[in-house]
């Protein structure tokens, strides 16, 4: 099985740069990982995107240097289970809320002796095939790459435990949910909110993980750099297009607008 990049770049202290796709666009996916990202979230939550579309977006990206992720919403082992099979090595699970929530995740995505994850051959994991399969099984647990999104007061108050969790990679803040876990929902750059993603990056570190977050525009990308953040995402494909074709009609419409005068 090749190797997870995201995992290995993130083990050998380097920070990673990637987005959101919601689109279920195979196209945009190709386009996003042309540009140099070392990472894109395909999201299960929140869009219609079905496994098989996501399964098409971690073939197309497969032999790239860009590692896809699949985010879940939910902490269900059939879900956790099927997201694995497309062939991703790289998860990433909402609303974690206990050690209890984070240790029941590694349960169902590692092969024993680590876990209980259900086991077919014949996936792209094991290459179709069940030959060698005790040694691509190690391969399997050694490649796989678990994050966790924080994002309501009980996660919070169980950070520092859920981090010593040894097979747990990423801490993730989903700082717009922590802002109203804080009492001051929407201001993420509230001092309160600031403090916890200082505090968020000192747990991680001490217990041997990394600390990732979401950069909703430039200014706060710098904020999570500053910060200690090495995992960090910036908004999605639908925002990115959105905003680029405004930004080009907002200059032809001045343009035209100082012609006319």
């Amino acid at each position: 099985m090749y190797k997870n990049l995201l995992k290995e770049k993130l083990k050998n202290g380097a920070s990673v740069f990637g987005t959101w796709s919601i689109l279920g666009s195979n196209e945009a996916i190709m386009v996003m990982y042309s540009a140099g990202l070392d990472f894109i979230i395909i999201d299960l939550e929140h869009p219609p995107t079905t496994y098989e579309t996501a399964q098409n977006h971690v073939f197309s990206m497969v032999g790239t240097n860009c590692t896809p992720i699949i985010r879940l919403g939910e902490n269900n082992e059939l879900s956790t289970l099927r997201a694995l099979e497309t062939g991703v090595q790289s998860i990433m699970i909402s609303h974690i809320s206990s050690v209890a929530e984070a240790e029941k995740l590694v349960m169902s995505s590692k092969y024993y002796p680590k876990g209980q994850r259900g086991l077919s051959p014949f996936t792209l994991h094991h290459q179709y095939s069940d030959k060698d399969l005790a040694s691509k099984l190690i391969d399997a647990n050694e490649q796989q790459f678990i994050g966790v999104l924080i994002e309501g007061e009980d996660g919070l108050n169980d950070l520092e435990n859920i981090a010593k969790i040894d097979e747990i990679d990423m801490i993730y803040l989903g700082i717009y949910d922590v802002s109203q876990a804080l009492g001051v929902p929407g201001d993420v750059s509230n001092d309160k909110v600031i403090k916890l993603l200082k505090d968020c990056v000192k747990i991680s570190d001490e217990n041997g993980k990394t600390a990732g977050s979401v950069a909703p525009d430039k200014n706060y990308l710098s904020t999570l750099i500053n910060s200690g953040f090495r995992f960090i995402s910036y908004r999605n494909d639908s925002f990115v297009l959105g905003d680029g074709l405004k930004k080009a009609k907002n200059h032809y419409s001045n343009t035209i607008s100082e012609m006319s005068k």
